[in-house]
């Protein structure tokens, strides 16, 4: 399976809740497509004026493709993504949370690479936690042996990943 058929089989997951673009460029790097999620819910008494609580919750996810990546590859990749993700987001009394995620689809991944990836992270906390937190998840595919790995936050990712390579 080629990288391009792989998410040519993934996006229709994407397409019912996220707004799509695809080939962005973002800086000096191109993406093949990122994806934008935006939830908002709320309770009210009667009229929408009498609100009693709001929350907000988004997703901002960036899909790249690589042939064979370095470490230094996916350290800038993983820097890059994480600095257009954190701009994305705009903390207030309602935003609950956001997710910054990222998947890679790649012809080989090394073990240097498989090893950054499970041991990435990052949160962060706004105002205490009072205006939500963030977290980065981040996936990769491995097209030569047909594995998916991921960071912690990412794990939610993999039979997603997983059921689109079988």
């Amino acid at each position: 399976m080629t990288k391009e058929t792989f998410l040519e089989k993934l996006m229709p997951s994407y397409q019912t809740y996220f707004d799509i673009k695809y080939n962005v460029s973002m800086g000096s790097r191109q993406y093949p497509a990122i994806a934008q999620f935006h939830s908002r819910s709320e309770r009210y008494v009667l009229v929408h004026s009498a609100k009693i609580w709001a929350t907000e919750m988004n997703e901002y996810t960036y899909f790249a493709f690589a042939d064979v990546p370095t470490t230094n590859d996916f350290l800038s990749l993983k820097k890059d993504v994480l600095q257009l993700g954190l701009a994305q987001i705009k903390p207030h009394s309602e935003h609950m949370y956001s997710y910054v995620t990222l998947i890679i689809v790649a012809d080989l991944l090394p073990d240097e690479i498989i090893k950054e990836i499970k041991k990435a992270k990052y949160h962060k906390t706004y105002l205490f936690s009072l205006h939500g937190w963030m977290h980065l998840r981040i996936a990769a595919v491995d097209l030569s042996n047909g594995k998916v790995y991921s960071n912690q936050r990412g794990k939610d990712l993999l039979p997603l990943l997983q059921n689109i390579l079988s």
